[in-house]
C-alpha cells in the first residue's frame, strides 16, 4: 500500500511539472509551484526525487519515453523512406497537438543557460535519433540506393526539421510541412533512380558512390 501511494505521488509530481511547463513555461517550475499543482507537501519532492532538477528530468523522460513508444509502433510497419517520413511527420504532428513539442521547445530554450538541462536535451534527442535512425536503416537495406545515401544524414535532416518546428511553431505553424519538403524530394529522386535499368544504376553507383562516401557527414545514428 505504501509503495502504491509513493508511486502515485511520484506520478502526480511528474504530471505537475509537465502541466506547469505547458501552461507557463519551464522558468515557472519551482518546488512551491509543483507542490501546489500536485496537491502535496513540497518536502515530498526532495523525498522522492532528491532535487527539483531530478524531478524535472524524470518528468521529461516519462513524456519522451511515451512519445518514443508511439514512434516505435508507427515505424515498425514502415517500409521505404517515404513511409518512414510519413510516420515521423505524423508523430511530430501529434507531438505538436498534445503539447510534447512545446515541452521540448522549453527545454531547448533553457538549455543554453543550464548545463544540466543541456545534457538532458542531448540525451533525449539522442534517443529520438536512435529510434528514427534504426527505422531508416531498415528501410534502406537492400534498396537500390543503399550505400549512396547515409541513413544518419537523413536522420539529421529530420531532426533539424523537428527542432526547427518546435522552436518556431508558435510563429510559423506551417513549419512542420515545410521542413519535410526536401526529404520528400529526396524520396522522389530515389524512386526515379530505382526505376532505371540495372546497368544504368550500376554505372551511376560506380561513379558517385566514392564521392558520397567521402562527403558524407560523420553523424552517428545511434
Amino acid at each position: 500500500m505504501a509503495r502504491e501511494a509513493a508511486a502515485l505521488t511520484q506520478r502526480r509530481l511528474r504530471a505537475a511539472v509537465v502541466t506547469i511547463v505547458g501552461r507557463r513555461g519551464l522558468a515557472s517550475v519551482t518546488a512551491r509551484s509543483v507542490a501546489a499543482e500536485a496537491g502535496v507537501n513540497q518536502a515530498l519532492i526532495l523525498y522522492h526525487f532528491g532535487t527539483l532538477g531530478d524531478l524535472v528530468a524524470a518528468a521529461y523522460r516519462e513524456s519522451v519515453d511515451e512519445a518514443l513508444e508511439r514512434y516505435r509502433e508507427a515505424l515498425a510497419s514502415a517500409h521505404g523512406l517515404g513511409e518512414v517520413l510519413d510516420a515521423v511527420e505524423a508523430e511530430l504532428g501529434t507531438d505538436r497537438a498534445d503539447g510534447g513539442a512545446a515541452l521540448m521547445a522549453q527545454l531547448l530554450a533553457a538549455a543554453g543557460q543550464d548545463e544540466a538541462l543541456a545534457k538532458l536535451a542531448r540525451e533525449l534527442l539522442g534517443e529520438w535519433r536512435t529510434v528514427v535512425g534504426e527505422a531508416l536503416e531498415r528501410a534502406m537495406v537492400d534498396s537500390p540506393v543503399e550505400g549512396l545515401v547515409s541513413p544518419a544524414s537523413v536522420v539529421e535532416a529530420a531532426l533539424s526539421g523537428m527542432l526547427g518546428t518546435v522552436l518556431v511553431d508558435g510563429a510559423e505553424p506551417g513549419a512542420l510541412s515545410g521542413s519535410f519538403a526536401t526529404l520528400r524530394e529526396l524520396d522522389r529522386t530515389l524512386a526515379r533512380f530505382s526505376r532505371l535499368p540495372s546497368p544504368v544504376r550500376r554505372g551511376v553507383r560506380s561513379v558517385i558512390a566514392p564521392k558520397f562516401a567521402a562527403d558524407a557527414p560523420n553523424h552517428p545514428s545511434r
